[in-house]
């Protein structure tokens, strides 16, 4: 028997598990794109907003809070527009999480590569393939694939 989350506004159903499985992701991705994008000048995001036809600027800290509020009480809180917000300090969600696909494949590709170098180094010491594979395994990383070794040689 699942428990619901809270109150949750009349005629609307409560999240779902997966629901709620997203929106935890969201804020996760949210605290990322913060520390990222925050870095670069990016305060936050920009939603359009069919209701009143505008374009809604939030804050990360804006944005996780209204997250955490939809995780906890069904729904977003009301917020006020933000006060004469620079457009340019804004992405769309779409790109802020396309940003952060691409800055998650960069870093597990430039991981993998970074492996790589590091198995063909110790073949040339003379490591014998069960000393890499064990030491690999010892600091969880990756044992690169026969087809990659094979390119890099």
């Amino acid at each position: 028997m699942e428990e619901e989350a809270g109150p949750t506004p009349e005629g609307e159903e409560p999240l779902d598990a997966d629901e709620r499985e997203a929106l935890q992701q969201d804020l996760v991705d949210v605290q990322v794109l913060k520390e990222i994008l925050g870095d670069k000048g990016i305060r936050g995001v920009v939603f359009y907003c069919p209701d009143c036809d505008e374009d809604h600027f939030l804050a990360w800290d804006l944005l996780a809070g209204n997250l955490q509020e939809l995780l906890s009480a069904g729904e977003s809180p009301v917020h006020e527009p933000a006060f004469e917000p620079d457009p340019n300090d804004y992405v769309s969600w779409d790109y802020a999480r396309g940003f952060l696909d691409g800055y998650e494949s960069y870093e597990q590709e430039a991981l993998g590569d970074s492996v790589l170098k590091l198995v063909l180094e110790l073949k040339a010491l003379g490591w014998r393939p069960d000393e890499v594979k064990a030491l690999l395994a010892k600091v969880d990383l990756q044992i690169p694939s026969l087809d990659d070794l094979a390119r890099e040689n």
